[in-house]
Order: C-alpha cells, then structure tokens, then sequence
C-alpha cells in the first residue's frame, strides 16, 4: 500500500507568502488618463493664450488713453490759435516775424 506520511507532531508546515499581485491599469483607466493630460494641455495652451490677449488688451487701453489726452491738448492749442491775436504772439515769438515798418531785433 501507498505510504502516508506523517509529520511530527512539533514541526509546523511552512506556508510561502505570496507577493501581492501589482495592480495593473486597465486600457480603460490608460485612455482615460491620456484624455485628461492631453485635456489639461490644451486647457493650459488656451489659458496663455487669454492671458497674452489679456495683456495686449491692457496695453492698446493705455495707448488709446494717452492719445486721447494728446487729441485733447491738440484740439485746445488749435482753438487758441483760432484768435487772431494769439496767432500773431505766436509768430512773433517762434519765428521771429515782425509788422510792416517795425524794426526786427533779437532778444
């Protein structure tokens, strides 16, 4: 007959542990992180896009403020020289032109 083995009574059984199985990522779970980052870059690559447009924005409002302050200054020199009187002060002054029979000096 076949033999039966018989272990001591003292001698426990060795039990190997088994290293716990690595989780792998289904193909699911990889498709689904792939759309967030290619997602996440697009949405950053808009987000700068903002901030540049943003920043030019920013930039033409400024411009446009100092051109009208200029504009403004223009159209109050221009409605001064309108007066006969300034426009002669002015030509005296600048360029130096005198009256008929008025004898020309430098200052």
């Amino acid at each position: 007959m076949a033999e039966v083995r018989r272990r001591r009574p003292g001698r426990r059984k060795t039990v190997r542990r088994r290293r716990p199985k690595r989780r792998e990522t289904s193909v699911y779970k990889r498709i689904i992180i792939g759309i967030l980052i290619i997602g996440g870059l697009f949405l950053l690559n808009r987000l700068y896009l903002l901030w540049e447009i943003h920043g030019d924005m920013e930039a033409t409002v400024k411009q446009e403020e100092e051109l009208t302050e200029e504009n403004r200054a223009l159209k109050a020199e221009k409605d001064k020289l309108i007066d006969p009187e300034e426009l002669i002060n002015r030509a005296r002054t600048q360029f130096g032109l005198v009256k008929q029979g008025e004898i020309p000096y430098k200052q």
